[in-house]
This record gives C-alpha cells, structure tokens and sequence, in this order.
C-alpha cells in the first residue's frame, strides 16, 4: 500500500516535530548558562553536581510543547532552584499586546488561554472556612493583594504551599486559578513562582519569606498595584519606606539625635547627581551625638557611592554613635554596606533581617532569551565572596529586632535612651 502525504499532512508534521524540540531546545540553552554562573561553579560540586546532573536527566525526560504552560515554566525553573543567587531573574516575558486596548483585553479574556489557566481542584467553599481559622503567624492562610483580589495559600503536600484564587474584584483573575506556588528550603524561606497579578506570566523569585504576616518578596514590577500579598488588611506599614521619589533625606529628630536616610547607591546620572549634593549637604552637618542611619529599602547599586558614605561615618563615629536601621527590602551593595559598618566600635543594628541578596551581582545587566522566544533569563556575572555565602537567602541578622507593629523611628528612640 503506498502511503500519500498531502502539503496539508506534511505541515501539520513539521509543526509538531518543531513543538516537540522546542522544550528541548529551552532546557539545553538553559543548562548551558545555569552551568557557566559563577554561582553555580561555585556551589554545585561533589555530590549537589550529581544531584544536578540527575535532575538534568530526567527533566529531558519530558515532552512539553507548550511554553506557556506551568509546566514547562517549571522544569526550567528547577534548574536555578538549586543556586543560593538571588541576583538571577527568570520569568515568562509577558503578552502585553492582550492589554493594549479593552477589545483585546476581552478577546483574551474569553479565550482558551485564559479559560484553561491552571486552576486547583480543591473546594473553594471548604478551603476558605478553614484557611480563615488559620493562625496569622503561620504561613497559610487567607492573603490580599490590595484590595483586588484574595488567594488562599494552602499546603499541597510537605514542603509545597498553592494559592489558589477564593475571591477577586478583577475580571483578570477567576476562582480556583492558582496565582502562587511556594517551594520551601528553610524556615519561613521559600522560591516562590507567581503568576504577575496584571498580564500572568509566570516568574521565579528565588527568595521568598514569609514575615510580618505577609509574603515580603512578591512585589511585582509593572503591576496595577505596589501591594504585596499579605493577611494585614488596612494595617500601616511601619516596617518599609513609603514608595516615593525621595532616596535621600536629613532631618533633626531632636536636639541630640540626626537622621540620615539613604535608599540607593545607583551609579545612573539622575541618582549620582542627587547622591553628591546629599552627601555634601550632609558632610556639613554631620554633627549630632546620636545619628540614625535609615537603611529600610536600600537597593544597592555601585561600591563607589556605598564607599564614599562609609568614610563618612567611619569618621564620624569617632565622636558620634551610629544606630542603623535595616529591614527586608535593604539589599545587594546597601547589605554589604551594613556589614562593613558593623565591624565599627559605636555602630549598632536595629530592625529585622535583610533581604540575603548580596553575594553574587551583574556587571553587564545581560538578558538572554530562550529559543522559544518565550521565556528570559537574567544571569549573574560576578565571582561571589564566598564568606557572605553564609547570609544569601537567610540574610544579615540585626543587633537589636524591632517589631512591625508600631513605629520604627520611635522604637529605635526608645532603645538610644534605655542605653544612654
């Protein structure tokens, strides 16, 4: 019997000969750069390279065609889960041709794409009644982002945590869809991959904690909100900065005590300039017995500006003492900042551990996008201190813990007169 293969027949053969290496093709780019991360170098050795390699191994193993799918986001992901590099981002690049006008926007909405977006199949009802008799201090739970949504976050099985969607303001966002996935890897620490609250692309945080009654990485860039999903409703935020425009600020809290604030050491024209004219403004009137340094959300940027304030306080401590404050948002060059003040005789360190994202870094700012054309990477480039090592993911420790629940300024004033 011949066989007839019509233009029809040998198209529809090519594609799905192309669906089915595409996967392939994703993972083997993307093991080829995880394997050449100082990072990785660095870590994986011994028997964690052939845990790794195994891993390798049976993720080939599998036949996804779907890029989008959660699946395939997560065989990828695996693949960095291992790194302590909270420096790498890696993420779905979203579709933002849905959101451009309402007519696409709707289009989306009523599409298979969104009608089959992963959902769980547990009881919505049942779930929520049991999640709101959780304890607020545990993990799960019943979280907010803002005032559009709420995901009950639930154990999947040990070590795993899903949140599921259990009410929503949003047309974005339909019952059951599963907007978080939580991996544990140590007390109260997670990698995390969300589903962005605005277009839904997947994206891996690498560090997630659960602290202060909420998830304090799941920040999202380019969202409709800059909530992150907590169970404190309509509760003041004494723990972080207010988002503004301001990275720099000098005050007089009273007649012994001065206030510094620095939120940035970026090295871009805009913040240089700002930096320089605060730093000598500053230098200038440096001359309190008491200062506080407000190191809440520093997030980093060049050793240069880091350097220049560090000989300034390092002077100044010879006839001052230096209280800094630091919380989960003081990260990368503003962490190392910390602990090179710390070293210092009248230095101590108030608030609650920092974000742990401080050992490894970026030179070149590279992004590399799959062969899928799906999905992008954001490698390190930078050779790690290994003895910082010790406070990726966990972070930097304060002196002195300050609770979320009431002032920081007031708190850390408190504390200067029971020591004076």
């Amino acid at each position: 019997m011949k066989l007839l293969f019509t233009p029809v027949f040998l198209c529809l053969m090519l594609r799905l000969t192309a669906q089915s290496t595409i996967y392939k093709d994703d993972l083997v780019a993307l093991n080829n750069i995880v394997q050449s991360l100082p990072s990785f170098k660095a870590q994986i050795k011994g028997k964690q390279l052939l845990a790794y390699q195994a891993l390798y191994q049976t993720l080939a193993k599998d036949t996804l065609t779907n890029p989008n799918s959660f699946q395939y986001f997560y065989n990828l992901s695996r693949l960095i889960m291992p790194l302590r590099d909270n420096h790498i981002g890696f993420y779905q690049l979203p579709k933002y041709q849905y959101y451009k006008t309402k007519e696409r926007l709707d289009s989306f909405l009523a599409s298979k794409a969104f009608l089959d977006y992963p959902t769980d199949p547990i009881a919505i009802d049942s779930l929520t009644k049991a999640l709101s008799q959780s304890s607020p201090d545990s993990i799960e739970g019943i979280y907010h982002y803002d005032s559009a949504y709420q995901v009950g976050l639930f154990k999947k099985q040990p070590g795993e945590y899903v949140g599921v969607i259990i009410s929503s303001k949003t047309n974005l966002w339909a019952t059951g869809q599963v907007a978080i996935r939580l991996y544990q890897t140590g007390p109260n620490l997670y990698k995390a991959i969300y589903s962005h609250p605005l277009f839904k692309h997947y994206n891996l945080q690498t560090i997630e904690k659960f602290q202060n009654q909420s998830l304090v990485n799941s920040f999202f860039y380019a969202s409709f909100s800059k909530a992150i999903y907590t169970k404190r409703v309509n509760q003041v935020d004494y723990v972080n900065l207010p988002k503004t425009n301001v990275k720099f600020n000098f005050k007089q809290l009273n007649p012994t005590v001065q206030y510094v604030m620095i939120q940035s050491f970026q090295a871009n024209d805009q913040t240089k300039k700002a930096s320089k004219a605060f730093y000598d403004s500053v230098k200038a009137q440096l001359n309190a017995p008491v200062t506080v340094l407000d190191l809440r959300n520093n997030e980093g940027g060049s050793k240069t500006e880091m350097m220049q304030y560090y000989r300034l306080f390092k002077q100044y401590i010879k006839n001052g003492r230096l209280f800094v404050l630091m919380n989960n948002g003081t990260l990368s060059q503003g962490e190392l900042f910390i602990l090179r003040l710390r070293k210092l005789k009248q230095v101590i360190v108030l608030g609650q551990t920092s974000k742990g994202m401080l050992t490894y870094g970026s030179n070149y700012d590279k992004r590399i996008t799959l062969p899928s054309g799906q999905i992008e990477i954001y490698p390190t480039d930078m050779r790690g201190n290994s003895r910082r090592l010790q406070y990726e993911d966990i972070g930097i420790q304060p002196d002195v813990y300050l609770h979320y629940t009431t002032d920081w300024i007031e708190q850390t004033l408190s504390y200067i007169q029971t020591i004076r």
